[in-house]
């Protein structure tokens, strides 16, 4: 079996459960990534090869959808014929990949191999909208994208005549089903408006990623931290962190007595941030999952993997969207009332949403039950089931 994997630590990590759950059941797995991930990959089993380097930074995509689609498409035409001979001599019976990892869409064609498609973000499709708010920006985004529209046609083009599939529009690519059966990593009930996938072969397996357990260990984050001191969490993540002003912002407006604030700053020099208030620490990386189960509140950028370890562990979270996709699954959050989309990140707005989300206990309890919804979700025999059944 070939996995072939979108190497960006959003799209790899989420998948590596089901990873793990095949290796257990006996399938016998070769995973396609860049390089720098092959420890994560060797660690739940099977064989590594690692993508050529591309030259395309996926680490750092545009903030604009259609660009994204463009990245897509020319790491798409670069890659497949490479990877066409990889599983031609890899003896794979089955690929399973990445949504938009198009690369291992078209190399299973060329293979003549079936394939599984897993999502680690809700299931895009044509019903899915911005709101009436949202509307204004997403619109300045489209007309900013038309000089990438044009580009994703003719590398479209180019891919159509050279395998005789059609690539499509952004829109198109971004979804990335194409009719094949796709493992969506959430809920249904997280999913937007899910009665638009109707007629596909879409199953939702839940967030194996999110609901499994934290690394194990004493984590130094929370070191000294009392039980009766409220915990609020900050992270962009590991591609949109590098904003100090952000953080620093955030330092000064959420300290409180009785309260401690654990920044994640990825990248940061922590010179960067200057001098925090008492009751803030700033730290390179901790481990999510165990910040979060102690959490009484995330501030997030609302990146959908980030989003669901929050609510499965029952924390309201406080998006502030850094591309659509996030502002998609902010605007899903607020709906359900288990958290809010922050619209400015000025010192006294970021204080003052935090203070609104912690002294209004219905947030809490929002995000407990759709937590208790997406554990709930969790089908790994399910998805282990779908993948080893294409291949047979």
């Amino acid at each position: 079996m070939a996995v072939v994997h979108l190497p960006s630590g959003g799209h790899i990590r989420p998948l590596l459960p089901l990873v793990a759950a095949l290796r257990d059941s006996g399938a016998r797995t070769t995973q396609f990534a860049l390089s720098k991930w092959e420890t994560e990959c060797v660690a739940v089993g099977g064989e590594f090869r690692a993508l050529p380097d591309f030259g395309i930074d996926v680490d750092h995509p545009p903030a604009n959808p259609i660009g994204v689609a463009v990245l897509i498409a020319r790491a798409t035409e670069w890659l497949t014929p490479w990877l066409t001979e990889q599983l031609r001599n890899c003896a794979a019976d089955v690929v399973l990949r990445d949504t938009i990892a198009h690369y291992g869409r078209f190399a299973a064609y060329e293979a003549g191999l079936p394939q599984v498609a897993f999502s680690p973000m809700m299931a895009i499709h044509r019903g899915i909208r911005p709101t009436l708010r949202s509307t204004p920006a997403a619109l300045v985004q489209l007309v900013a994208g038309m000089p990438d529209a044009l580009r994703l046609r003719r590398v479209s083009r180019r891919l159509e005549q050279r395998y005789g599939a059609p690539m499509g529009g952004w829109f198109e690519v971004l979804a990335g089903r194409y009719g094949c059966t796709t493992l969506v990593g959430t809920s249904r009930g997280l999913q937007i408006r899910p009665e638009g996938l109707a007629g596909e072969d879409v199953r939702f397996v839940g967030p194996l990623r999110a609901a499994s357990a934290p690394a194990g260990g004493v984590e130094p984050a929370l070191a000294g931290v009392g039980d009766d001191e409220e915990l609020v969490y900050v992270s962009l993540g590991t591609v949109f962190e590098d904003r100090p002003t952000f953080f620093r912002d955030a330092a000064r407006s959420l300290a409180r007595p009785g309260r401690r604030v654990v920044l994640s700053i990825g990248r940061i020099a922590p010179q960067a941030l200057g001098a925090l208030p008492a009751g803030v620490t700033a730290h390179a990386y901790v481990d999510q999952l165990a910040v979060l189960r102690r959490a009484d509140l995330f501030i997030t950028h609302g990146g959908f993997n980030s989003v669901q370890e929050g609510l499965v562990a029952g924390v309201p979270v406080l998006m502030f969207p850094q591309m659509q996709e996030q502002v998609f699954n902010a605007d899903r959050v607020s709906e359900l009332g288990a958290g809010l989309r922050l619209r400015g990140a000025t010192p006294a707005r970021i204080g003052a949403m935090a203070d609104l989300i912690l002294g209004d206990p219905r947030f809490r309890v929002a995000a407990k039950r759709t937590g208790a919804e997406l554990r709930g979700a969790v089908d790994l025999d399910g998805a282990v089931d779908a993948v080893l059944g294409a291949g047979q």
